[in-house]
């Protein structure tokens, strides 16, 4: 009997311990970019949906240079649970900055709900949901949309339960979360409050504001870290990429950093003498000012001088002395800009005398309304002016329009990078045009620039 006993502890025991490495499956990795999810392992495959920089996802299956992308708390270690396919070369093991993007909106179901496998009363039936229960919904689709669980992390049409009416939908009301952060605020009042407590507080309070007065002296170090930068750095009025770009910090410049925050510092003058987020300059990314963290990325490291040059923030540039006026001609070194970079899109349509390619069509949700994304690229090798761009979106836009939603056409021309910004954006509401522009800056390597 005590054999028999002996061997079912040790397989217990076996089964505790070999129980962890069995769920956890794959590995963790972060996108160091913007970072498209496709139906498959190919660029060329249906778009699915989209990470941001610095998001914690699982990932496994390696094969052709591609992996499968799981939430990062998946146990199911099967192609059949991830929510698309990524690019394992832009999936590092440790973030060095994290841009998060929100998205969906959290509604409550009005009545038990049928989720099906497509956005119609023809698709399949997978789950019922009871009344009252909370999901995130997104990708709407006629009266459609998608649900994910409140937990879900990752934006895919792959992921998530299913689709359901939004007849059954209805905004969630706010959870109760303030209630509770009342209580302890309450306890926490009297605490301070007897006598014998009072007295001994009384006296190190008093050095307080001299600790204050230290911080706000002229030329103190006592803040922040004052760095001399060994390269060109973007300083931008947020913490994105996709922020304006309020200056370029030129080597040799010392500055003043402080408040890190998702691999982001803010940037002061270097003899800023009071420590606010408000009187920042910008905020420039941690791996540019201190140049630590990019040491992750093992495939840089053969021609780390380049390094600098290869990134969108620091074209090689040559200055020439222009001889009639004295001014500085800035000449782009474009074969800086050609390592890494995929062949550009082959046009397959034609419309306003442009030849053109449709690279991906989305649907989301922003600020309570619906929004159709066009991503286009535009064969062409003259730059086109805005009114052209104009006429040729409104072209797309009858095409795609559809009643109650806005749409957004993306464009991108000849050796741009498009999973970047764009550079021309034209969105219509329902009747009309009602915004478009173009950034120039997006143009830095290519033909046009």
């Amino acid at each position: 009997m005590q054999k028999v006993l002996s061997i079912l502890f040790a397989a217990l025991v076996a089964v505790l311990v070999t129980a962890p490495s069995a769920l956890a499956f794959g590995e963790i990795r972060y996108p160091d970019r913007p970072l498209n999810l496709r139906k498959s392992r190919s660029p060329r495959s249906e778009w699915v949906g989209a990470l941001h920089p610095g998001q914690k996802v699982r990932v496994a299956f390696l094969r052709d240079g591609w992996v499968a992308v799981f939430e990062p708390d998946e146990t199911r270690a099967t192609e059949a649970a991830a929510v698309g396919f990524s690019n394992i070369k832009y999936l590092k093991k440790s973030r060095t900055r994290v841009e998060p993007k929100p998205w969906g909106e959290t509604m409550v179901t009005t009545r038990k709900l049928n989720v099906r496998s497509q956005p119609s009363t023809r698709g399949r039936k997978l789950m019922t949901l009871d009344a009252g229960v909370r999901v995130v919904v997104d990708f709407p689709e006629d009266d459609w949309f998608r649900l994910f669980p409140p937990d879900a992390t990752i934006r895919s049409r792959m992921g998530g339960y299913g689709f359901s009416s939004s007849k059954y939908l209805e905004p969630a009301p706010a959870e109760p979360v303030a209630a509770p952060a009342l209580k302890p605020v309450a306890q926490v009042e009297p605490e301070p409050a007897p006598e014998p407590v009072s007295k001994p507080v009384a006296e190190p309070v008093r050095p307080a504001p001299a600790a204050k007065a230290d911080v706000s002296k002229p030329f103190s170090a006592s803040w922040g870290k004052v760095l001399t930068l060994k390269r060109k750095v973007n300083l931008m009025s947020g913490r994105t990429t996709s922020s304006r770009l309020v200056r370029v910090l030129e080597p040799g410049e010392t500055v003043r950093a402080d408040f890190p925050e998702n691999g982001w510092y803010a940037v002061f003058q270097e003899n800023e003498p009071l420590r606010r987020k408000e009187r920042a300059l910008g905020y420039a990314l941690q791996s540019l000012l201190e140049g630590g963290p990019d040491v992750e990325e093992p495939a840089p490291a053969p021609t780390r001088s380049t390094a600098p040059s290869a990134k969108p923030v620091d074209p090689a540039v040559d200055r020439t002395p222009s001889p009639d006026r004295g001014q500085t001609t800035l000449v782009i070194d474009r074969s800086k800009f050609k390592q890494g970079k995929r062949p550009d899109p082959t046009p397959n349509k034609t419309a306003h005398g442009y030849q053109y390619r449709l690279l991906e069509k989305s649907e989301t949700r922003q600020y309570g309304e619906t929004w159709i994304t066009l991503k286009v690229f535009l064969a062409t090798k003259k730059l086109p002016g805005i009114e052209g761009l104009e006429d040729f979106a409104a072209t797309l836009w009858r095409e795609h329009k559809r009643p109650a939603k806005n749409l957004a056409v993306l464009i991108y021309l000849p050796g741009m990078d498009t999973d970047d910004l764009s550079y021309g954006v034209i969105k219509f509401d329902e009747q009309k045009r009602i915004e478009s522009w173009v950034r120039k800056t997006t143009l830095i390597g290519t033909d046009f620039l």
